[in-house]
């Protein structure tokens, strides 16, 4: 009889500590990071809420659903897509981002911030450690210099191209991250 208790003991307390799988939770510290430093922002049922604000939420609502969170997309999905309250789906909007300056659905958003972070890190795993990229980060540079210092851009659909610099690169919304030099 006790070693039935302490096995229902220990299935329990593990259940009660669900969330993502290990390999996964990079993924959702960098969304979380995403919310907090991307300049947009969310509403929730007619209130706006920016990076801090916004982060704050959705933490609390990701410690609450720790336990029926089971993948980086059950996350976006109970976290940060529409409130428990009415149902009514979060919105966000970007002003600094052309995709996203009219508001669009956070699961949206958040999806498409996570295939471009899993793209990055799929290329990343692919290369060598020795070379050093540059990622391009939101907002994207408006203005450029004109000068030539060229770099090799790994854009969206796996392609490369080189542009003249790398502040020219990351204002193409299509490219993810350059490297010194021509491709």
């Amino acid at each position: 009889m006790k070693k039935h208790i302490i096995i229902i003991s220990i299935l329990i307390s593990s259940a009660a500590q669900a969330d993502v799988p290990k390999n996964q939770i990079k993924e959702v510290n960098h969304l979380l990071n995403y919310v907090k430093t991307s300049n947009c922002t969310i509403n929730r049922n007619g209130s706006e809420h920016k990076g801090e604000k916004a982060l704050k939420h959705i933490e609390n609502k990701y410690n609450y659903f720790r336990d029926d969170i089971k993948s980086t997309e059950d996350f976006i999905e109970y976290s940060a897509s529409k409130s428990t309250m009415s149902g009514k789906a979060y919105m966000v909007s970007c002003p600094n981002n052309e995709r996203f300056k009219k508001p669009v659905k956070t699961q949206v958003w958040l999806l498409d911030e996570l295939n471009r972070y899993r793209l990055i890190s799929k290329q990343s795993n692919h290369e060598s450690s020795e070379i050093k990229y540059t990622i391009c980060k939101e907002p994207r540079p408006q203005i450029c210099t004109m000068e030539y210092i060229p770099v090799c851009a790994s854009l969206k659909d796996n392609s490369f191209k080189t542009y003249a610099t790398g502040c020219s690169a990351c204002s193409d919304v299509n490219v993810i991250k350059h490297k010194a030099g021509q491709c």
